[in-house]
């Protein structure tokens, strides 16, 4: 009986060890807020509401003890509550960076266990799996998404996209472009495209350019027109997709714009106590040993300016918020099927992540820059 006690009295301890050192008890002071407490430890908001429920919405009282989660326990011990999931279904406005951050999984790892996925955006309800595959598993995979569902050909119609063709036969745009080069900068409608290793295409395809910078059908909007304009001026570059070590550098140049949502605006700012747009996106790159010129305007002459239709995360995209001059800058976080978010400093609202389809940005977008390259 002795014997049952002390093992009882271990195991509490135990867990009381574990759980102080997840957390770290924080006493509130005159004058500090949530938001203040969050970024003293380096921490969001949303990690203390986890922690400290009753606080969200309340007065915070002086005295008032929050528990603050702990930044370096060690990842093997966070990484046990999420033993046995085995699955995620894809939410609204997630990605792959909230998805293994909510899962301790590194992306890397998330995309070798799920290579039918798209870096180009995650679809509302598609599954994502969490455990390890087997090599086996990988080569039948693979073996299915080049076979597709044993169609050779497919005949493009109005509004479709490289994307959904892609997804439609389990393939990567890259190789849907690698099969059809003669798609690589544009798709039209009524092209036969092949969708296997070594088939030819049955009938001649006919493509007529009128004008090289024209961009596909189903985005014609105002704003690609001002696209369409500025690339009379300064040529767009045809690009490959980015390098997986240059998407994992775009994941880490997301990671640490998004740890400023919410920060005010300040003209002239580059730090955490208020940014303007470029000072984001200039403080933001340093981290990643990338140094861009400090206002928007020059920052629109650096790297290759892209095809919108070629956007991904981590590429710069620019507006013209003040009369004809390049005036606005922000780093892309996601691109859809038909639509771009991206995360800038606004005068009105400090850090914030918007998108390209709002009406204010829509009509004032200009062009996107790739820097990763």
């Amino acid at each position: 009986m002795i014997f049952k006690k002390k093992l009882f009295f271990i195991f509490l301890f135990s867990i009381t060890f574990v759980f102080s050192q997840e957390s770290i008890k924080h006493k509130v002071v005159s004058g500090e807020s949530i938001y203040a407490i969050a970024k003293k430890y380096k921490v969001t908001e949303a990690d203390i509401y986890q922690l400290n429920p009753k606080v969200k919405g309340a007065v915070l009282q002086l005295n008032t003890i929050i528990l603050i989660p702990n930044k370096n326990i060690n990842n093997k011990q966070i990484a046990t509550e999420v033993v046995g999931v085995e699955e995620h279904i894809v939410q609204k406005g997630e990605t792959f960076f909230s998805i293994s951050k909510k899962y301790n999984i590194s992306i890397g790892k998330l995309k070798e266990r799920n290579p039918n996925l798209n870096d180009r955006g995650l679809q509302i309800g598609a599954k994502i799996n969490l455990k390890p595959i087997e090599s086996s598993q990988v080569a039948v995979t693979s073996t299915a998404n080049s076979i597709g569902n044993d169609v050779d050909f497919h005949i493009v119609q109005p509004k479709e996209t490289k994307f959904g063709i892609a997804k439609k036969y389990g393939l990567t745009i890259a190789e849907l472009e690698a099969l059809n080069p003669e798609i690589v900068s544009n798709l039209p409608v009524g092209f036969q495209l092949v969708l296997k290793k070594g088939i030819t295409n049955s009938k001649p395809n006919e493509i007529v350019v009128q004008n090289e910078n024209l961009v596909s059908e189903e985005l014609a909007d105002d704003s690609l027109d001002v696209f369409v304009q500025e690339a009379d001026k300064n040529e767009i570059v045809d690009v490959v997709p980015m390098s997986l070590d240059n998407t994992f550098k775009a994941d880490f140049i997301i990671s640490n714009a998004s740890q400023n949502l919410g920060v005010p605006y300040r003209s002239g700012g580059t730090s955490s106590s208020g940014f303007d747009c470029s000072g984001l996106v200039c403080t933001t790159y340093e981290k990643a040993n990338i140094k861009l010129p400090r206002s928007s305007h020059e920052m629109a002459t650096v790297g290759l300016k892209i095809n919108k239709l070629k956007a991904q995360k981590g590429d710069l995209i620019f507006f013209k918020t003040r009369g004809n001059r390049i005036s606005h800058v922000g780093i892309i976080t996601e691109v859809l099927d038909n639509d771009i978010k991206f995360i800038h400093s606004s005068t009105s609202s400090g850090v914030i992540i918007s998108s390209v389809n709002e009406d204010y940005y829509k009509k004032r977008f200009v062009q996107i820059n790739r820097v990763l390259n």
